[in-house]
């Protein structure tokens, strides 16, 4: 006989929520960036967590045992634009997985700027967005700057994609202040934006907007 589906079970519901919030808590970003990382893959030492995200044991306890070790590398494949102004393509980065030696905890490190359960990485879904909310370009211009495939069909939206992105920017990246979800999601999106722009080091020294916003959401961890 074949099993009942547990899509509609509350149960089954609750569980894979807890699932994906455990999977998201043990998914550290580092704060080396994208770029840098696929240049030269850190070391074991470079980007060892603190702590244990599973049990919070410190990973170099005085006196004892490492307690977090090296647990081989992750490839993980990320979408985008690594900078302004170059050629979009699907990348491959060697990230990297650690074990807790207390709890059997296994955590990965990957670069700043890659956000979970995302294959595109979060300055190119900024850069996207600033792209057609800002500079004005149309959703399939966008495309061919930012996505790695040419535009197909005559679908009216040039890219579904990037009308999800705006409808979610506020959940998508972790900001130093909260933006209300309440107001219109291109408005709010807007406001992601200028929140990702102040948070870019090249804020203060005249780069243009999208750069700086470029560079913001490259920071976020």
């Amino acid at each position: 006989m074949a099993s009942a589906s547990l899509d509609g079970n509350p149960l089954a519901i609750v569980l894979r929520a807890v699932l994906r919030t455990q999977s998201d808590g043990r998914v550290m970003r580092a704060a080396v960036g994208i770029k840098a990382w696929m240049a030269k893959t850190p070391c074991v030492d470079e980007v060892r967590p603190t702590r244990c995200a599973g049990c919070g044991a410190a990973s170099r306890p005085v006196g004892a045992r490492l307690v977090v070790h090296g647990h081989g590398l992750l490839v993980r494949q990320v979408r985008g634009v690594l900078a302004v102004g170059e050629q979009p393509g699907v990348f491959a980065i060697a990230v990297r997985r650690y074990a807790c030696q207390l709890c059997r905890a296994v955590m990965t490190v990957v670069p700043a700027g890659i956000l979970a359960r995302r294959q595109y990485s979060g300055p190119s879904i900024a850069w996207a967005l600033h792209l057609w909310l800002i500079a004005g370009l149309s959703d399939r211009l966008v495309r061919t700057q930012v996505c790695a495939w040419q535009v197909r069909g005559c679908s009216p939206r040039g890219w579904a994609q990037l009308y999800r992105w705006a409808d979610r920017a506020v959940s998508l990246f972790a900001l130093p202040r909260l933006v209300s979800d309440l107001i219109d999601s291109r408005e709010a999106a807007r406001r992601v934006l200028t929140t990702l722009r102040a948070m870019s080091p090249a804020a203060l020294s005249g780069a243009p907007i999208g750069l700086q916003i470029f560079e913001g959401a490259a920071l976020t961890r």
